[in-house]
């Protein structure tokens, strides 16, 4: 499994999550990896959180941690990924890993983070 974020300015971190995901490893992810990303495509103040309905991502403490830590928190509404931009770059990366011939996880995880990073290069072309 994996996190990731992007943003209009580009792509933030990519993280590689090994164990089983709850509340508490999203937790981390968010605090390890969404305040770099953040500072990283230069959004640190205006920046909008999405997130779908996934019950971790909407766990008390989550939802806390959020309030104290992000400037606004999107709920998207189930079954609209048109309306999660993260779902579009979700599938345009999964469409470029297929066409690798992967045989390994550690080939997976390098072929995710070459293609993830030239999703960030064309993306900042079109920008």
């Amino acid at each position: 499994m994996v996190w990731g974020c992007s943003a209009a300015s580009g792509m933030g971190n990519l993280v590689f999550i090994e164990n089983n995901m709850d509340q508490h490893n999203y937790i981390n992810i968010l605090k390890e990896n969404l305040k770099i990303s953040v500072q990283k495509l230069e959004i640190q103040n205006t920046f909008e959180f999405y997130q779908d309905i996934d019950p971790k991502q909407r766990a008390l403490n989550v939802r806390l941690w959020l309030l104290y830590n992000c400037p606004k928190v999107f709920k998207t509404p189930p079954y609209s990924p048109d309306l999660n931009p993260i779902e579009n770059v979700w599938h345009e990366l999964e469409k470029r890993t297929r066409k690798h011939d992967i045989s390994s996880k550690e080939q997976l995880k390098v072929v995710l983070t070459e293609e993830w990073s030239k999703i960030e290069h064309i993306h900042r072309k079109t920008s």
